[in-house]
């Protein structure tokens, strides 16, 4: 598949970058580690989410680049949807980029798609990042600082700061290779991590008096409402980590954060710790994702919502 994906490369001149509504670092640092290797070689290349970047990764190379609106298509020789395991994940406009010629997909998703014929998939790989840096190796592609400072946001965000289950030797390697490229870890490490705003505090201490545990404090499950968010003025970027919060407390073995996206509609973040398989949880809701962090969209009022999402989680334990 390396190949096929090096031919599409070589033979086009325009490409399309797309990936996930609500991006996140895997999504947004795949799709910029992209974007400067089609342009260091010479090619045009546009990255477009619907939505907007979160600000902590407003300092990626290149983040500045990337648009939110999506006119004419028919001028790309080829799309590239990274990190997205359907198709109509990257939101309102999956008409018009589904009509391109050529799609390839690169994911690590367990539960990815088949909406593509260019498909490069290893659930076994940390990030969609990890991928690329395979597939730049692969073509033989010098990995530049900036490349490099993507590719490894992609890494670190998608490992949990390389906690997670999908963190393996091969992860730390290609993380080792990146610092030598010019991938500042420091740096990188304390925008994500180190810059949330007041907001961000003042919602969290919201979210967190929601808390309710269930399975005798093996389950723990907070709410986000739209409410909360305007009487904090915050953003839908604002509630990332929420749910890692919830996970962080002792005896729970899955953190769930239900987040109102508008009336009667929720979208489901899991996480767990060890063995404990979420993925399965949110693949029976119509979702999907890995064994520790997974999600899906449930509708229905808080209540139904909630009681759909313990079922569901009974089941598996």
């Amino acid at each position: 598949m390396f190949d096929e994906i090096a031919e599409v490369i070589h033979s086009g001149t325009n490409f399309l970058i797309t990936s996930h509504m609500r991006p996140d670092g895997d999504a947004l640092g795949s799709e910029l580690a992209l974007y400067h290797v089609l342009r260091d070689m010479g090619k045009d290349a546009v990255v477009y989410n619907q939505d907007r970047t979160p600000a902590i990764y407003a300092f990626l190379p290149g983040a500045k680049a990337i648009v939110h609106s999506l006119d004419a298509v028919d001028g790309f020789d080829a799309v590239f949807v990274l990190d997205c395991s359907d198709i109509s994940r990257v939101g309102d406009e999956q008409d018009k980029i589904s009509s391109i010629q050529k799609i390839v997909n690169i994911d690590h998703h367990a539960s990815v798609g088949t909406f593509s014929e260019i498909l490069l998939t290893d659930s076994g790989a940390s990030s969609t990042g990890e991928m690329i840096h395979r597939l730049l190796k692969n073509m033989g592609i010098a990995i530049t600082g900036d490349i490099a400072t993507n590719i490894y946001t992609a890494i670190l965000t998608d490992t949990g700061s390389f906690q997670y289950s999908n963190t393996g030797s091969a992860t730390f390697r290609v993380a080792a290779d990146l610092v030598e490229m010019g991938a500042d870890c420091r740096y990188i490490a304390q925008n994500i991590y180190e810059t949330k705003p007041a907001i961000q505090i003042r919602l969290m201490g919201m979210v967190l008096d929601t808390l309710q545990l269930y399975e005798e404090g093996r389950v723990g499950v907070v709410s986000v409402t739209q409410k909360m968010l305007r009487k904090e003025g915050a953003l839908p970027e604002h509630t990332e980590g929420l749910v890692d919060t919830v996970r962080s407390i002792q005896g729970v073995e899955i953190a769930v954060c239900c987040y109102e996206v508008s009336e009667d509609r929720f979208k489901i973040s899991l996480r767990s710790k060890g063995d404990v398989d979420v993925e399965k949880i949110a693949r029976a809701l119509g979702g999907g994702g890995h064994r520790n962090a997974s999600a899906c969209r449930v509708e229905g009022d808080f209540k139904t919502v909630r009681g759909m999402v313990l079922d569901a989680i009974a089941v598996s334990m």
